[in-house]
């Protein structure tokens, strides 16, 4: 024990610069104190991300690639295109209990945090702690990458930061090792630091890759050893095999969706002129105006041009000095005007990026390298030079990043429906800003979306068919699930509330069929046979996602397995204190990283549509137009001031002509006071009845809030359509459910003390 301290208190010696790193970073977070969130162009989609990534997980589903209350509730395939590990790492403060703004803002500061730490460890390979301290901080307070953070709220792009420095500090330790444990150990962190970018923010690992590239002629370059290559091949390969979950998905279904509608000429509205790349004043302004450009500071424009001369001023670090100052350049040089041909020569493959602006990332990871090896050559020819020199540079990053950091702070609606209302007031669609996941079936603009159908332009003509009321009956309902009993002896067509994307299909009679777009909104649509028995609609796996996540999972239970033997067995050999001692990256650590990716594969394999809630049947025709299938209850027990929180399932029967509203009534045992009702157009306002199809199945969720002073005791639930302005109920049919004509009784809650 004695020696384990022993070991543990020079390893926290060890760590004095890394505990420097973050002292000198938590003055950028503070901004994160504040109560809200933080305003940003992106950052609150990610809070409605991460709150839908969060519901998922606690409704069964590990990984889904569906976020079903998304597009006005007609859902959308974020987390399969895009990067899935940035909602990931804010879950795990949101399971802990912190609210989706909170772990947010933690996701955000461990980030940046995060970042700062990697760059120290990676520059620890060339400087001294104090240089290498300095180039941490560099890293964390230059401005792109703050921008990141406080005005573009770019969640995936600023964690890709995390990955830069620990994908150059594991593929450097790859390059020296030996064989032996050792190597194989960094080849598979080099391998998972690789899948984590591309996991992470695809854009910023297509950035990276020629400056990796690079970096590892390098480090081959010194060695001349094929095995070196071989290593590099292999932890390439690796991290192919483990991340084909995610990247097989996005290069096979983007032609799926608005991502594959080719390359946009955007980029060139977002370029700088030369005269405006640097930004004068002497604190650097954060405030973006349309069109939105980010040019670099004058700390920028310094450091890159004082590491001129530094390939004549370093000999054994010269190839990696003068690497990063051809990327630092380079990136500033994507930024301007006069790279206009470079881009349109390669546009094909550039345009993706959308903005050239993304190039600044390269900008800061070169500028904080050169700082710190101009600040390690003079530390090493005058010490007390060096010293004073670095500790000007904080101040001035200091003086320079955070004076002028953008502070506004919003209270955003933390709802789906609020959800819903921004994405309409900014005339988008799924919390983003160009519809990229949209599916192309979906024919109407989506700005419109959730308006009524404009009056005189009838829907696309419809096959005839007939919807017998309770031909269909709901059972139950998963996160992308459906349970019915169907008896429809004709057969019958049947249609979901969410848009169509291959993967949507029937099991019914013993066969599994293929769900079909239909109407301009694309939803997915069952033809099914003559039959009667159990239905269920589902969204499955795609032939990519599934062989995806198969491939992934093997390699990750085989790797893990590895891992776990080989410990053994060296633990065997040399005993506890040589794991202790910790050579190379903690083997245990990488097996458990790959087992809980292995977890989270075998989950979407095996539960990829969550646990199934049953419904409570209503069936009630509603004058021939529709059906109110069934609702389901979060809970049956209330104290006074509570939000009652319920989903009622409609079908329509017909071809709806107006926009009908739909309501709820909590009314006393004797129906003789009403405390309390909700009212509005179906799905929270952005559902009208004008766009329904015949046949298909709509959730409508509506919230009702319990007067303070309401008495305690059992209270009924009421719920019906009208139309409106006249405030006409529909009548009842007929109904499974009590009635009193105008409206149908869902049943009872109890109000306690």
């Amino acid at each position: 024990m004695n020696r384990r301290l022993q070991v543990l208190a020079q390893t926290l010696r060890r760590r004095a610069g890394a505990w420097w790193v973050i002292l000198l970073v938590l003055p950028a977070l503070a901004p994160l104190a504040r109560t809200g969130f933080f305003a940003s162009h992106d950052g609150v989609f990610h809070v409605y991300r991460l709150m839908a990534l969060e519901d998922a997980v606690r409704g069964g589903v590990l990984y889904p690639r569906w976020f079903a209350d998304f597009a006005f509730g007609y859902g959308h395939p974020v987390l399969n295109f895009y990067g899935p590990l940035s909602y990931y790492w804010g879950l795990v403060f949101a399971l802990l209990g912190a609210g989706p703004v909170l772990a947010t803002k933690l996701l955000f500061a461990t980030g940046l945090v995060a970042s700062a730490l990697g760059m120290y460890a990676c520059a620890r390979l060339y400087f001294d702690r104090f240089p290498a301290v300095v180039a941490a901080v560099l890293y964390a307070y230059l401005p792109y990458h703050l921008i990141d953070l406080y005005v573009r709220g770019a969640v995936a792009e600023f964690l890709a930061f995390v990955w830069f420095p620990l994908l150059l500090l594991a593929f450097h330790r790859l390059a020296e090792e030996k064989e032996g444990w050792r190597a194989t150990t960094w080849l598979v962190l080099a391998a998972l630091l690789g899948v984590a970018l591309i996991a992470t923010h695809s854009l910023s690992a297509l950035i990276f890759a020629p400056c990796l590239a690079g970096y590892l002629v390098i480090l081959w370059w010194r060695r001349r050893q094929w095995r070196v290559v071989a290593r590099f091949l292999a932890a390439g390969g690796l991290g192919l095999v483990l991340g084909a979950f995610y990247w097989l998905p996005v290069m096979a279904e983007s032609r799926y969706v608005g991502l594959g509608h080719g390359a946009s000429q955007g980029y060139r509205d977002h370029l700088l002129s030369v005269a405006g790349l640097i930004f004068p004043g002497p604190i650097y302004d954060y405030a973006a105006e349309a069109p939105i450009t980010f040019p670099i500071g004058w700390l920028h424009v310094g450091l890159l041009l004082a590491a001129v001369p530094l390939p004549l001023l370093v000999r054994r670090r010269r190839p990696q000095t003068l690497l990063f100052l051809a990327i630092g350049l380079f990136s500033v040089f994507m930024l301007t005007d006069i790279s206009l041909p470079v881009w349109r020569a390669f546009e094909s493959a550039l345009a993706f990026l959308q903005y050239p602006w993304r190039f600044q990332a390269l900008t800061v990871l070169a500028t904080a390298f050169l700082g710190g090896m101009l600040l390690q050559v003079a530390v090493e020819r005058v010490p007390w030079a060096g010293a004073v020199a670095g500790g000007l540079v904080l101040l001035l990053v200091g003086l320079f990043a955070l004076p002028d950091l953008p502070v506004t702070t919003s209270y955003p609606d933390l709802s789906v429906e609020g959800m819903w209302r921004l994405d309409r007031e900014l005339s988008q669609i799924g919390a983003t800003w160009t519809g990229e996941y949209v599916p192309i079936w979906v024919e109407e603009q989506r700005w419109a979306i959730s308006h009524p159908r404009p009056e005189g332009i009838p829907a696309d003509p419809l096959p005839p068919m007939s919807y017998a009321v309770h031909q269909a009956r709901l059972q139950g309902v998963g996160y992308s699930r459906y349970h019915l009993e169907l008896d429809a002896p004709q057969g019958t067509i049947l249609s979901l509330h969410q848009f169509y994307y291959p993967g949507w299909q029937a099991l019914w009679q013993g066969e599994v069929i293929a769900a079909r777009p239909e109407g301009e909104l694309g939803l997915a649509t069952f033809d099914l046979p003559p039959g009667s028995g159990s239905l269920v609609l589902r969204l499955a796996l795609t032939p990519a996602q599934h062989w995806g996540t198969i491939v992934s999972l093997v390699t990750c239970l085989a790797v893990a397995a590895a891992l776990v033997v080989r410990l053994q067995l060296l633990r065997s050999a040399a005993g506890p204190a040589a794991i202790w001692r910790g050579e190379g990256p903690p083997s245990g650590g990488l097996a458990l990283t790959c087992s809980l990716l292995a977890v989270v594969l075998l989950g979407s394999l095996l539960l990829p549509n969550g646990y199934v809630r049953a419904t409570r049947p209503i069936g009630a025709n509603l004058e021939d137009h529709v059906e109110l299938q069934a609702f389901t209850i979060e809970d049956t027990h209330y104290r006074p001031g509570d939000t009652v929180r319920l989903t009622l399932y409609w079908m329509a029967l017909t071809e709806l002509s107006e926009d009908y509203k739909t309501f709820i009534h909590l009314t006393d045992v004797e129906v003789t006071q009403q405390p309390t009702q909700h009212d509005g157009d179906p799905g929270g306002d952005f559902t009208p009845t004008t766009r329904w199809l015949p046949g298909e199945l709509v959730p409508d969720t509506h919230t009702l809030t319990l007067p303070p002073n309401l008495p305690t005791g059992r209270y009924h639930l009421w719920a019906d359509m009208y139309q409106y302005p006249s405030v006409r109920n529909l009548e009842v049919v007929s109904a499974e459910v009590p009635t009193d004509g105008k409206r149908v009784l869902l049943g009872e809650i109890q109000v306690e003390p």
